[in-house]
């Protein structure tokens, strides 16, 4: 006959069965911990990177881009508007200094400058007609201030005998009063002749100055006119490579049109840019690293612009080996700017197992196993890690990824 199961009855197997389950489970956590310390596992030595940890230099950089340019190069314009009428070289040839590199036609040149002289004639016989214009005209004014005074001598006289007259009795005051009048009048009249020959002299003075400053803005049009027609014949204002050229023969050029750039390929600078959140550590005089494939160039930077493009800032570099061979024009490269510097501090090689933290794990390899370690690091830069504590000078440290790794304690390196 079956009895009913009491709760107490029931507790009591739910409590055994949970106890079981926890004797189970902490079994096999106990059995895989204990596997797991016996079996390590392990890499071969060949997948990784390694690097010793050596006293030195270490500098901190800030990371840019830029592209190596020649230091010296002209671009020739063309001085008027013509047509390309001949070239006597191509890009890549070398040309010494005034050689002649192409000839502009002079046609159109010459025309406008027959017209400018042309015109220039037309001022000068204006000046000659203004001046005839004006000797006549003071001609006419002095004859008639010679008239004048003539006629005032003889008014004076009159006045003389009518004042006589009437001292004897035998004239009247209304005859005098009309001969004094006359004269005031004449003497007016004359006063009136010898200003408007001072104003007819200032008038004409001022046109014949305004004529000078035309002729004289002429000339130079003129002269600025044959120094173009005599740069239409393109000639390299130094020695340098031809690094392009509008070799199109008869093709028609406006004035400031790009005809040839000649640059010193012997010299070298380099353009960068770099992001406006490091603003503050760019400065002139700041040192440089320029690195093309694998090989790095030390220069310094010789002028920031100061206007902000796009969120990047751009700047020049003056290298300290200007014609090194790695050097060519439009070559990009990695810039580094050199933000600080230590003389003596433990570095190793920058790798992938650096996150950029200042705390971290990494490997130390020793022997055939490879160790993990807490350490603390400063500065980086491209090459190298700065080391504050966890790493000896002339240990071995794993730089490759051990990102897969990092929750064990130990590695076998086989």
């Amino acid at each position: 006959m079956d009895r009913a199961i009491t709760s107490n009855q029931l507790n009591r197997q739910k409590l055994k069965t949970y106890l079981v389950t926890a004797i189970i489970i902490t079994i096999i956590i106990f059995a895989f911990t204990q596997f797991k310390n016996l079996v390590k596992p392990s890499i071969k030595r060949a997948a990784l990177r390694v690097s010793v940890a050596e006293r030195g230099a270490m500098e901190a950089t800030i990371a840019a881009s830029g592209v190596v340019l020649p230091e010296y190069e002209v671009l020739i314009t063309s001085p008027v508007s013509s047509k390309i009428e001949k070239v006597l070289h191509s890009v890549g040839e070398t040309v010494l200094a005034y050689e002649p590199i192409l000839q502009l036609s002079k046609e159109s040149s010459l025309i406008a400058f027959e017209k400018l002289n042309e015109e220039q004639q037309v001022n000068r016989n204006k000046i000659n007609q203004l001046e005839l214009s004006l000797q006549k005209s003071l001609n006419e004014l002095e004859t008639q201030c010679s008239i004048k005074e003539v006629r005032i001598k003889s008014l004076e006289t009159a006045v003389a005998h009518e004042q006589s007259l009437l001292s004897i009795g035998g004239g009247t005051e209304e005859s005098l009063k009309q001969a004094q009048l006359n004269l005031k009048v004449a003497r007016l009249e004359l006063r009136q002749l010898i200003n408007q020959m001072a104003n007819q002299k200032a008038i004409m003075k001022a046109d014949l100055k305004s004529l000078g400053y035309e002729i004289n803005i002429r000339d130079k049009d003129i002269r600025e006119l044959q120094s173009k027609i005599r740069q239409t014949a393109i000639n390299s204002p130094r020695k340098g490579v031809i690094t392009w050229i509008n070799d199109k023969v008869g093709a028609e050029v406006n004035q400031g049109a790009e005809l040839v750039r000649i640059a010193d390929l012997g010299s070298y600078k380099v353009e960068a840019s770099i992001s406006d959140n490091y603003g503050s550590e760019v400065r002139p005089g700041k040192d440089v690293i320029v690195r093309l494939g694998n090989t790095n160039l030390r220069g310094s930077i010789i002028n920031v612009q100061p206007a902000i493009e796009n969120g990047t800032i751009k700047f020049s570099i003056g290298l300290k080996k200007k014609d090194a061979k790695q050097l060519r024009p439009n070559l990009k490269g990695d810039v580094f700017v050199i933000t600080s510097f230590k003389n003596n501090a433990i570095r190793v090689q920058n790798g992938p197992a650096f996150s950029g933290s200042q705390e971290q794990i990494v490997f130390i390899l020793q022997g055939s196993t490879a160790s993990a370690r807490r350490v603390k690091m400063g500065e980086s830069n491209s090459e190298y890690v700065e080391i504050l504590s966890g790493i000896k000078e002339g240990e071995r440290v794993i730089t490759s990824d051990m990102q897969e790794f990092m929750h064990l304690n130990a590695i076998q390196i086989k």
